[in-house]
């Protein structure tokens, strides 16, 4: 079935035709296999890229189906080369209790070199560091090389660091960090600038970024499927379109909230109830 003049298309594809480019929060994906299996429906689609296979939103939902054993997933499928789609990213957040560790800590990593907040944010724009460690009382960056494996290598090390300190962690947009700095015991990691290639790379590869790196944007983003698992292993795509043409798809306006988030896309409701 294809929606918006053509721009997205829905189908069935096989869950070994997928790959991800990013790794799952293991808690979020033991959430994610309950809730499949109490409400018993694919609530939402991946969103894959139509000619790499590339997923771009939805790692948990397809290690899910991994995990349950499910051959199928309703997938859109999308051009990734549009201009429309965009990628951003998210920015971790550690709730840091006793600051007088941060340095030091940042330097037994390697991130031990000062910055102003303009350096910072141009090295990182211009992919001439690979991160940034922000707060109220400076920026560090890595003293070392800038390419985003290495990077990846440290946010995966901040990370373990974290778990072990007892730094409570969450992630915002690259938009909302200037938020989260107002809190003196913030401190915020930003990666450098992604590119799409970076995200096909990984998936063509399988050298995963971080959880939650990458933030795809889609307008309209294509929610709200409910399609039943029970019936994915069989599902064909005359099936899947006779499932959608039961009720036509809803358009919601930008700044809607989903499943209590708020989007700043258009919501494209796919069987809307």
């Amino acid at each position: 079935m294809i929606l918006e003049d053509g721009k997205i298309r829905v189908d069935i594809r096989p869950v070994s035709s997928l790959l991800p480019h990013e790794d799952t929060i293991p808690e979020h994906l033991e959430k994610m296999v309950t809730q499949i299996n109490r409400d018993g429906v694919q609530k939402d689609p991946l969103i894959v890229d139509r000619e790499s296979g590339a997923v771009l939103d939805g790692m948990h939902r397809l290690n899910a189906f991994v995990k349950l054993g499910l051959e199928n997933i309703v997938c859109c499928l999308v051009d990734y080369s549009s201009p429309e789609i965009e990628l951003r990213r998210w920015a971790r957040v550690y709730k840091v209790p006793h600051k007088s560790l941060v340095s030091q800590a940042l330097g037994e990593l390697g991130i031990g070199r000062t910055a102003t907040f303009l350096e910072a944010f141009d090295s990182l724009d211009a992919r001439k560091c690979g991160l940034a460690a922000l707060g109220q009382e400076g920026c560090y960056v890595p003293v070392g090389p800038n390419d985003l494996g290495h990077a990846f290598r440290m946010v995966r090390a901040l990370d373990e660091l974290g778990r072990t300190l007892g730094w409570q962690r969450s992630f915002v947009t690259e938009d909302e960090v200037d938020v989260s700095l107002q809190d003196s015991n913030n401190l915020v990691i930003l990666v450098q600038r992604l590119t799409k290639q970076d995200v096909l790379t990984a998936a063509r590869t399988g050298t995963l970024f971080p959880c939650k790196t990458s933030m795809h944007t889609i307008d309209p983003r294509p929610v709200a499927l409910g399609f039943p698992i029970g019936e994915l292993n069989s599902a064909t795509r005359r099936s899947l379109s006779e499932f959608m043409e039961k009720r036509p798809p809803k358009t919601l306006p930008p700044n809607s909230v989903y499943e209590g988030r708020r989007y700043k896309e258009r919501l494209l409701l796919l069987n809307p109830r």
